[in-house]
């Protein structure tokens, strides 16, 4: 195999840069497509791209998109059959010093329609995605695989949409219109299937901090390696901002707490808030100058009820005895362009 450093610099979406960094670097590759979509989007490309700029915006992590990996294949001279083998992608990820690599495959990805009454004259709609897919991460390191799991996700337009004389709901015109909408987009993240792989994604991202935290938190304080910028990922809008609050009351025995975050602040119903509390104090290294406090998860609440802009009601799930009236609460959602 000749080298792969000489094809990188003639890819234009990729940038090398050498970098010291503790984070991991994860290779993506294309995920088989089992399921029965039949529409435009190419989901063996388009899922695992998604889940990698997750990833780098959520964990900061670095990633090579299945979109660069097949262009790495082509330039390569690798045929198709050939890229899926796993010497080959082992050979890639080496070749670029990549930690880890990620193979995987869809299992299910559904978008359905349930319509009931006369479409000319008045009826209700609602509408459901789920999708459901199956992950390995190999460790390149040890030689071994480092996580391996099915996610799965749904979600159900619970609110059904009204259709007055045979006049399309916004509902009904954005699901018409979903294969025309660039997958990860702004636009695709107000959808029904934006939202179910949102969620697929934080729950996958869960999955991986309990089977094994060190695969997106390396032990490793500093490591010189390489650093592919991937332009392709840039078409995902996962910008990201942290939601902060506090709470404003606490009951120890139940759980129950009232936070300072509602409808204004972009949480839903079922949504899980981390609770920090302060931890220790922090110095300038040269300066020994007073900088702040750190501060540490200690608990995660689950929001139960939005009463109001800034008013929410949630439980406290874990570590009850720890938590204190006026803890800071965050949660990272995707931010929205002004």
């Amino acid at each position: 195999m000749k080298s792969l450093r000489k094809f990188l610099r003639s890819i234009t979406f990729i940038s090398l840069i050498i970098t010291e960094s503790g984070y991991s670097q994860f290779l993506f590759t294309p995920f088989e497509n089992e399921s029965s979509y039949k529409g435009t989007w190419n989901l063996s490309q388009e899922i695992p791209n998604y889940i990698a700029a997750y990833l780098r915006e959520f964990y900061k992590v670095n990633v090579l998109s299945s979109t660069a990996f097949l262009s790495l294949v082509e330039k390569n001279n690798i045929n198709e059959t050939e890229a899926h083998d796993f010497q080959t992608i082992t050979s890639i990820a080496n070749e670029i010093d990549f930690g880890y690599f990620v193979t995987g495959k869809v299992n299910d990805f559904d978008i359905a329609r349930f319509s009931a009454g006369e479409s000319n004259i008045a009826g209700y709609e609602a509408y459901s995605c789920e999708i459901s897919i199956s992950l390995q991460i190999f460790d390149l390191s040890k030689n071994t695989i480092a996580f391996a799991g099915n996610v799965e996700s749904s979600v159900s337009n619970k609110g059904l949409g009204l259709n007055l004389f045979g006049g399309s709901s916004d509902e009904k015109k954005q699901y018409l219109a979903l294969n025309k909408i660039r997958f990860g987009s702004e636009e695709f993240n107000k959808t029904i299937v934006g939202e179910t792989m949102l969620i697929l994604c934080e729950d996958l991202a869960l999955d991986i901090k309990s089977s094994n935290k060190e695969i997106l938190f390396p032990k490793r304080e500093s490591k010189k390696q390489i650093e592919l910028e991937d332009k392709t990922l840039d078409e995902f809008q996962l910008k990201i901002e942290i939601k902060k609050g506090q709470l404003l009351t606490y009951d120890e025995s139940s759980g129950e707490a009232f936070i300072n975050l509602g409808f204004s602040s972009n949480i839903n119903v079922g949504d899980e808030l981390s609770i920090y509390a302060q931890a220790d104090s922090l110095f300038d290294p040269i300066t020994q100058e007073f900088l702040g406090l750190s501060d540490k998860s200690i608990s995660t609440l689950e929001i139960v009820e939005i009463r109001d802009e800034k008013l929410s009601l949630a439980v406290v799930k874990n570590n009850r005895e720890q938590v204190r009236k006026g803890m800071e609460v965050q949660k990272l959602v995707l931010k929205s362009k002004e």
